[in-house]
């Protein structure tokens, strides 16, 4: 079958082969054009192959009614293959009027037109780079054209969820005083804090950051970043509970 596919795709491409001039990266822009293009189609299929959220004629609404369900409802989604069409259920609360789609809450859809893939190049591409620049590259790797805006709302929504998550780590901590469990264990782990100042609507203010970072056997690096605008106190806090995710209590060696 594997087999066949591939004649088939080669079948397509018989022009571009038949003319190809010894240009490897063009025949390769070919072959990544046709891809995508497949891969676009397939994933249209697919995803609209599922009940994609709807559960029965109603479900639970926060006032303590029902939303009933309207119909299934497409949204635009920008994928890493282009634009798809996603057909979801929705449900409508006849009482306070609130709307909701399941599907978009259990399959990591958030407020933005990105897929879960799109939306993580966006926010691995930017630990790095300026909005805009992340936005070129972007297009450039991927084909796929996101606007600096829409990449700076996606990392500002996504931080705010990991500083929630860290607010509640260490909070559950503060509870139950059961220390969290180390995800490695290296022999040496390294700790390193520091801070700057940084300009904000309301003017400046210092950021603290910290690395906690180890090398495995094969001398590749790790790292974990913590950085808040807490103070030292609170920050300290934060680094430690990190750092003991990192094995800074079994570790051999701590720096």
């Amino acid at each position: 079958m594997y087999e066949e596919i591939l004649d088939q795709m080669q079948e397509l491409l018989k022009d571009e082969i038949k003319n190809f001039s010894g240009d490897f990266g063009e025949l390769e822009q070919s072959v990544t054009a046709m891809v995508m293009s497949f891969g676009k189609g397939l994933l249209q299929r697919a995803v609209n192959n599922f009940c994609n959220g709807y559960k029965g004629s109603s479900v639970p609404c926060e006032c303590h009614s029902s939303m009933k369900f309207v119909q299934h409802r497409p949204r635009d989604i920008h994928t890493l293959f282009g634009w798809i069409k996603l057909k979801r259920a929705y449900y409508h609360c006849p009482d306070c009027g609130a709307g909701l789609a399941p599907y978009d809450l259990i399959s990591g859809l958030g407020s933005e037109q990105l897929s879960p893939g799109l939306a993580k190049a966006c926010c691995l591409l930017a630990v790095d780079d300026s909005f805009a620049e992340t936005s070129r590259k972007l297009e450039e790797l991927f084909g796929c054209k996101v606007s600096e805006r829409t990449i700076e709302r996606l990392v500002h929504q996504v931080g705010s969820v990991a500083l929630q998550q860290q607010n509640r780590q260490l909070e559950s901590f503060s509870h139950t005083k059961q220390f969290p469990e180390s995800e490695v264990t290296p022999e040496r782990l390294y700790v390193a804090a520091d801070g700057t100042t940084v300009h904000e609507k309301d003017g400046w203010h210092e950021a603290k950051i910290a690395c906690i970072y180890w090398e495995n056997k094969q001398f590749e690096r790790a790292k974990h970043y913590v950085a808040r605008f807490d103070n030292s106190q609170v920050f300290g806090r934060h680094v430690w509970f990190e750092a003991c995710c990192c094995g800074l209590r079994e570790d051999k060696e701590v720096v």
